[in-house]
């Protein structure tokens, strides 16, 4: 039997199929590959549900409560299962947080990219930033609850968390140079744009529409970064 290798579902989960396959190709190289890639592919589909799982959990009752054993009971598995895939707790609660991040890489980094201006790009962020929240709300509430528990990870001092604030000062940076927005400190700026995501967050948590809430933060932080235009000295 050799393993044919199909995608199926709206995460890309990668299903086996087993069908017959020619005996010369029994033991050969071509069999070898095959088998490799459907191990591969069954391990990252495994490693994706644990995760899952992980998120739900984890949005549900909290990271202390989230023990190995119950994320295991979740999906199905043995927790030795779960320990073949990740080494410890601390490695798969650092996955869960990987994964949230690149979740919103993928909702907000087309947009981000084809936004024309630092303008643009700042108000894309923060209304698009508005629009995950309503889209993905467990895997907001789970990563949420890591960086708030004592038991997670504290928030200002993740890699990602640090590499998504520096390309928002970086935006902010170029949009001062290019004279689209004030003088203005930009570590401040920065700071203020998170904490009013976070309330944001939490609007939308408990119940709260997008709108106006987005369109009201966009046209907050526009004002408060364009530039004025120097009025024309009289004579």
């Amino acid at each position: 039997m050799r393993p044919f290798v199909t995608t199926d579902g709206l995460l890309g989960r990668r299903l086996v199929v087993l069908i017959e396959q020619p005996c010369w190709l029994l033991n050969t190289p071509v069999q070898d590959a095959w088998e490799g890639e459907a191990a591969s592919f069954i391990h990252a589909a495994r490693r994706e549900q644990l995760v899952r799982c992980a998120i739900e959990l984890i949005a549900e009752v909290g990271p202390a409560k989230a023990s190995t054993v119950r994320i295991a009971e979740r999906a199905g598995v043995s927790r030795g299962v779960l320990t073949y895939h990740f080494r410890d707790r601390a490695e798969l609660i650092e996955q869960v947080v990987r994964s949230v991040y690149d979740l919103g890489l993928e909702f907000l980094g087309p947009r981000m990219g084809a936004a024309a201006s630092p303008r643009e790009a700042l108000l894309t962020f923060i209304g698009g930033s508005v629009e995950l929240y309503v889209a993905h709300p467990t895997e907001m509430a789970a990563l949420g609850k890591i960086y708030s528990d004592k038991d997670g990870v504290p928030r200002a001092g993740h890699h990602r968390h640090t590499r998504e604030m520096a390309d928002l000062a970086a935006g902010l940076r170029a949009g001062q140079e290019q004279g689209q927005f004030r003088a203005f400190d930009v570590e401040v700026m920065c700071a203020t744009v998170r904490g009013a995501l976070d309330a944001a967050l939490a609007h939308i948590a408990g119940g709260g529409s997008v709108e106006p809430y987005a369109s009201e933060l966009q046209t907050l932080f526009d004002l408060a970064t364009t530039a004025t235009p120097t009025a024309p000295r009289g004579d």
